[in-house]
């Protein structure tokens, strides 16, 4: 058996001697990068000395294929059901469980493969990895593995297999469609940049009888010519010592080393990019129930990835230029009118050897979809000529606001934001250079600062104007649903009657048989070679909160003495969050309890109204186009969101939805304009007609993307059946708010003053100063060094409108359940023609307090049961029926709910999902000791991811103020009752 843990003992003075230093930076001047590279092996490491409580590992390997049989993806599944030293299915998952982490994952890119994993500090990190190289270049790949993780028929003669179950949720869907056709046209033949490497559905069924891919050589072959150490890039971010990385990896090197030469290796995508010599433009169905809006994508051939890095990074400063606001040359002209084209436009470049960058115009009306290239041409057209011109002070804004979120991504998602960057790098970078201006993007922003109009009027020649583009007019169609449809129930259909009684049989036979295969549980012993980390040298994010509706402070820590007599002097209810940031981020709560029923509404458009209104200065009305401009110059982001969420969707409602925020982020020069914003955006902004049909007519046309999701639908149903009728989780979804936005924009052809009125209604309902709270998380000593902190608020609210009631009103979201809508019916069935796979949701009653004794043992229940290579992991998505499943405690709901997400056979799926709680429950199923512990482990993980990085730390300091938990919860006190748990789980 293997021993993991050898590393420990190993002198590292002298391995360090066998790599050799490439080079070393610091990410956007502050996180260090170092860079290195086996002498023995060619194997590269990467580090980067992330901070806070986890270590992340991203361990890639550049791929490439050009057909569409997903072999790429293929092997990403296969890699994780065992390996030379470890030839168990799934004792890579519960191993990394008991390193306190929550598994593993992968993801398949068009030119590269990554495999992850996240761990609460280091030691758990350093036991794994060494595990997890050994699956990566050793992986056992057998057939029975192929059968029940890629593709088989079952015994009903139904399609079934996890990569099966996740292509079909996708292949059709319009993202998936448009954009594959949209890369197929941009890079032709032979090109890799075409292929679908997840594998097309067609060719995943047919692998089963093709001798391609029967044969098994191919996937070795292909694992061997890609899976080898000189094309591994080991990336980790976060605390852990360079040494015992080293350490850790010596038993791969050794290993490696032992199988002798591994012939002659050649870099990936090293071949030439045939031409684009001519124009496209494709119109492309996809299917649905609706025909009501599609999408639009134009794109162009950009500059190398390899060659042109910093012309690449100009092209994104152009196209943000053109994108970013509401009056930026293309939304003003798509988005921002009474008539619009479109419900918003977004931007992006394929980071290609040979790029593509294009504009995605969505909720485009389908009877416009054919105009939205000419207006576009035209546009460019009119700045590359010099009939609109380059406005050099937005320009200027733009370029230092992307300097600030460089910065700002340090602490909202630091290890993907490095991780991305090193990635791009190993896959096209060839200098030193190539990595350090991929880490440190704001070097060539300042630059580019001092470039003239003219340089920007080039890039527009030169890539949009000149060259050929690619358009693809996506547009749903009934009449495709219905095709896709009846082709498979007559496929099917054919297939059953091809195989007969006897085929099936067979194909059960050996679906059985690939199953007790894989099921082979590993001995435990070599589960319990690996230890469980301690939790004592995890470094979490410090944070000392201050509130002044409370009767004593938030902190466990030490506090400042005189902040809560300053907060005490605030005219509004008000919470500090003093953590280590360069930005302030402010976060007014808005309780809408007060809002009467019948205007409830309004509030996704009142929202949607704050940041894009005119606003009311001294005598003045500044127009809204001069609103958004100042707001972009003088904060980094602007949010509004229903529920206590840092990040919005529309039509959503995040925890305790019976309050709103809205979301200011600044640099601290800019604080006190911060505050004044918030402010204004409050109490001083305007509505107008014009504005509220261009933002209602704006949200109309996005709703019909999202009645094509199954997801989306799905918690739609939920919410209509178990939450009232008047509470803004049903009255904010997309099917009662489509109906509602039309009514409107009636109504303001005859009753504009009327809707205007309702709306200025509803805002005062929300900032009545008894119903405002703001929330506000910096670095309190650097702040204070440019003046007093608290000083811009003490005249938010007027002395007079000082508020009475000093507590939080705190409404649940299980206050506002009801069974109104459910009646004597325990159940609901939606088809939707634009979904090939299944969801389910399912929800039972449950605890309604974070601070109930049971909740511990319901999360270690839970988290045994659904636990990577857990009893629904091997049932569920062992045996290909769904791709993922869940069940989730939602105590501020009072819900426990079981998800199903893209399942191949729901039935199959449910079956499973019930026959395991049932046996688990009436203890007809034994409770596994190794994994009890290896759920523990990974729930600690879990509880502590959830302060992973800053913006983390601030969304949980939000939520315990209306959790009534302490800012504690997550580090001490909840983490040392689910240790507690371990013998309650069975009975919960």
């Amino acid at each position: 058996m293997a021993a993991p843990n050898q590393h420990q003992a190993v002198n590292t003075t002298s391995l360090s001697n066998n790599y050799e230093f490439i080079c070393e930076f610091r990410a956007s001047g502050v996180v260090p990068v170092v860079k290195y590279r086996s002498k023995r092996t060619g194997m590269h490491i990467l580090l980067a000395k992330v901070e806070g409580p986890l270590v992340n590992g991203y361990f890639t390997v550049a791929t490439e294929a050009h057909d569409d049989d997903g072999l790429p993806h293929t092997l990403e599944h296969l890699v994780f059901l065992g390996s030379e030293k470890y030839p168990f299915k799934g004792v890579l998952d519960l191993l990394a469980n008991r390193c306190l982490a929550s598994g593993t994952n992968a993801w398949t890119d068009t030119d590269h493969t990554a495999y992850t994993v996240q761990t609460a500090g280091s030691e758990g990190f350093l036991n794994l990895l060494p595990i997890y190289l050994d699956h990566l270049l050793y992986p056992t790949l057998t057939e029975s593995g192929f059968t029940t993780e890629v593709y088989h028929i079952t015994g009903e003669g139904e399609d079934a297999g996890v990569v099966y179950s996740e292509m079909q949720a996708r292949e059709n869907s319009d993202n998936d469609r448009t954009y594959r056709a949209l890369l197929q046209a941009m890079y032709p033949e032979p090109s890799g940049y075409r292929s679908e490497t997840g594998g097309i559905m067609k060719n995943l069924r047919e692998s089963t009888s093709n001798e391609k891919a029967r044969n098994y050589m191919t996937i070795q072959n292909y694992h061997h010519t890609f899976y080898r150490p000189e094309n591994l890039n080991v990336i980790i971010t976060g605390q852990v010592e360079l040494e015992e990385v080293f350490a850790a990896l010596e038993p791969v090197e050794q290993n490696i080393l032992s199988k002798g030469d591994r012939g002659p290796y050649t870099r990936p995508w090293q071949s030439p990019v045939p031409p684009l010599l001519n124009s496209v433009d494709e119109l492309v169905q996809y299917p649905s129930d609706t025909e009501d809006t599609g999408m639009v994508i134009v794109s162009w051939r950009g500059p190398s990835a390899v060659e042109q890095v910093n012309e690449l990074l100009s092209m994104g400063v152009l196209m943000e230029y053109l994108t970013h606001s509401s009056v930026s040359p293309l939304p003003s002209v798509f988005v921002e009118t009474e008539d619009p084209l479109s419900s918003s436009v977004h931007h992006s470049c394929y980071e290609n050897s040979i790029s593509a960058c294009y504009f995605e115009f969505s909720g485009v009306p389908r009877q416009k979809i054919d105009d939205v290239n000419p207006l576009l041409m035209a546009t460019l057209t009119q700045l590359a000529t010099g009939q609109t011109t380059i406005d050099m002070r937005i320009m200027k804004d733009i370029l230092i606001n992307l300097m600030l979120r460089q910065d700002s991504r340090l602490e909202t998602s630091p290890h993907a934001t490095i991780a991305d960057h090193i990635i791009g790098d190993v896959l096209y970078g060839n200098t030193c250079e190539h990595l350090d201006t991929r880490l440190n993007k704001k070097s060539w922003y300042e630059h580019l600062l001092k470039e003239p109009c003219k340089y920007w009027v080039g890039l527009i020649r030169k890539y949009f104007i000149d060259g050929p583009s690619v358009v693809i007019r996506g547009v749903p169609s009934i009449a495709e649903a219905t095709r896709l449809e009846e082709e498979e129930k007559r496929r099917v259909e054919t297939r059953k009657l091809e195989l007969g009684d006897e085929g099936l049989k067979v194909w059960k036979e050996r679906v059985e048989k690939a199953k007790e295969t894989n099921e082979i549980p590993p001995p435990g012993e070599m589960l319990q070679s690996v230890p469980v980390p301690g939790l004592e040298s995890i470094n979490f994010h410090p944070l000392r909160a201050y509130a002044n509706h409370l009767e004593t402070q938030p902190n466990h820590g030490q506090p400042e003495p005189n902040l809560p007599t300053l907060l005490s002097q605030l005219p509004v209810k008000f919470q500090l969050d003093d953590l280590h940031s360069n930005f302030v981020e402010i976060i007014a709560v808005l309780d809408t309890s007060a809002v009467p029923a019948p205007l409830r509404p309004y509030l996704s458009l009142l929202l949607d109204l704050l940041f894009e209104s005119p606003v009311v200065r001294g005598n003045s009305l500044i127009p809204y186009e001069e609103v958004v401009q100042e707001l972009a110059a003088d904060t980094l982001s602007r949010e509004t969101v229903l529920g206590l969420s840092l990040h919005s969707r529309k039509f959503s409602c995040a925890s305790y939805c019976t309050n709103a925020a809205v979301i200011l982020k600044t640099e601290m020069s800019k604080y006190e304009k911060g505050v004044q914003w918030m402010h204004d955006i409050l109490f001083k902004s305007r509505f107008t007609t014009q504005r509220v049909k261009v933002k209602a007519n704006k949200l109309v046309n996005s709703i019909g993307e999202s009645k094509r999701s199954g997801p989306t639908l799905l918690q739609l149903m939920f919410h209509g059946v178990a939450f009232r009728n008047d509470s803004n989780q049903n009255q904010q979804n997309i099917l009662r708010q489509e109906k509602f936005l039309n009514y409107i924009l009636n109504r303001l052809n005859t009753e504009e003053e009327k809707v205007l009125g309702e709306l200025e209604q509803v805002r005062s309902a929300i900032v009545h100063k008894d119903r405002i709270t703001i929330h506000m998380a910096t670095d309190v000593e650097k702040l204070s060094t440019l003046g007093d902190p608290l000083a811009p608020w003490l005249n938010f609210v007027s002395k007079k409108e000082t508020p009475k009631e000093r507590l939080l009103n705190i409404i649940p979201d299980s206050e506002l359940l009801s069974h109104e809508n459910l009646g004597n019916i325990t159940g609901f069935l939606t088809g939707v023609g634009s979904v090939e796979s299944a969801y389910l949701l399912q929800s039972t009653s449950c605890v309604t307090e974070h601070r109930d004794w049971d909740v511990p043992a319901i999360l270690t229940a839970i988290q045994y049961l659904t636990q990577l290579e857990g009893p629904m992991w091997r049932e569920i998505r062992g045996q290909g029926l769904a791709y993922s499943y869940s069940i989730n405690l939602n105590p501020t709901q009072g819900l426990l709910i079981l998800k199903l997400a893209r399942a191949a056979q729901l039935t199959g799926a449910y079956r499973e999902a019930q026959d395991i709680l049932n046996s688990h429950i009436n203890g007809t199923a034994p409770w596994d000791l190794n994994l009890l512990e290896s759920a523990r482990s990974s729930l600690i993980f879990e509880i502590i991811e959830r302060e992973a990085v800053i913006s983390d730390v601030v969304q949980q300091s939000l939520l315990a103020y209306f959790r009534r938990v302490p800012h504690s919860y997550n580090k001490y006190g909840h983490k040392l009752r689910v240790i507690d748990s371990l013998e309650d789980s069975r009975f919960a």
